[in-house]
């Protein structure tokens, strides 16, 4: 139910899989006391920029990076290769996830496919495993777009789908983080119409002044952390990740469950010239020990 193409496969339902212990690429892979995570909406499957999108990956230094909009299949297989990560790829309904790692992925499944209740764009557990034997269970999800009230209702029923799928680890209290594009606004984060994409002020104005946000509180009532606020709770409160040309809204997050406030040890949106033009997004990033 895997297609593998060197370090590289394409995750069609559930496929669990495990690196053979001669592959060069994670071989004698370094012991880090910390995992340094990436998340990145690369816009339309990175077509015509992928070394430009493996080069800002590349500078964060990440153990592991996970990738939604991830639809074209050469593009994520040219970072893997630049990167020397082993790549787990998830085509959903209406879009892809992608994880990539620089230790090895022994678990992968593709939810999109397997859930009428999640997603309708893509969503993808796995799970990685550093040198030492410490396991990370991640899962890439891209929640439905748009600022209306009714984009809202339609994400809030994606998320009930997520929830339920990680609802074991929850139950036992297994850490874990759900990382990628939510596509909605914390409770907390301060927005100015005036600075977001034209579109979605569009849509503020239409919503009576205001931007829904109950979708990220829910994330948070179920004992979530949003990462980045509890490591810098004002930037996160005025710094955004959409549009890289209308940076007013914060919608790609990292979530953590079971790891204490103090296991943050980082967390950063990437703004730097190129990451402005390889994607509409910005990409962001948590370091936890």
């Amino acid at each position: 139910m895997s297609k593998r193409i060197g370090h590289f496969r394409n995750a069609i339902g559930v496929a669990a899989h495990e690196v053979a212990q001669n592959d060069c690429s994670l071989s004698n892979v370094p012991f880090n006391a910390t995992m340094r995570m990436f998340s990145y909406n690369i816009l339309d499957g990175g077509e015509g920029r992928a070394d430009p999108l493996a080069e800002v990956i590349q500078a964060q230094r990440a153990d592991i990076v996970c990738i939604v909009e991830a639809d074209k299949i050469e593009v994520i297989e040219r970072i893997a290769h630049r990167l020397k990560m082993d790549c787990i790829h998830a085509p959903g309904r209406k879009s892809a996830a992608a994880l990539l790692s620089r230790w090895a992925i022994s678990k992968s499944i593709n939810h999109a496919l397997l859930r009428s209740d999640g997603p309708e764009k893509s969503f993808l557990e796995a799970e990685v495993i550093e040198p030492g034997g410490r396991i990370w269970t991640i899962g890439v999800v891209h929640l439905h777009a748009h600022a209306r009230e009714r984009d809202e209702r339609k994400r809030e029923q994606e998320l009930t789908g997520v929830l339920d799928v990680f609802a074991r680890h929850r139950s036992a209290n297994r850490p874990h983080v759900l990382a990628g594009d939510f596509n909605a606004n914390s409770p907390d984060q301060e927005i100015d119409p005036a600075k977001v994409y034209p579109t979605t002020r569009d849509e503020w104005h239409a919503n009576g002044g205001q931007i829904p946000r109950r979708v990220v509180q829910r994330i948070l009532d179920a004992a979530y952390v949003d990462t980045f606020a509890a490591f810098d709770p004002g930037a996160a409160k005025t710094t955004g990740t959409f549009t890289t040309q209308f940076p007013g809204q914060r919608v790609d997050y990292a979530f953590a469950f079971g790891f204490d406030k103090a296991s943050i040890k980082d967390g950063w949106i990437e703004q730097d010239r190129l990451a402005k033009y390889a994607s509409d997004h910005f990409p962001i990033g948590v370091e936890i020990v």
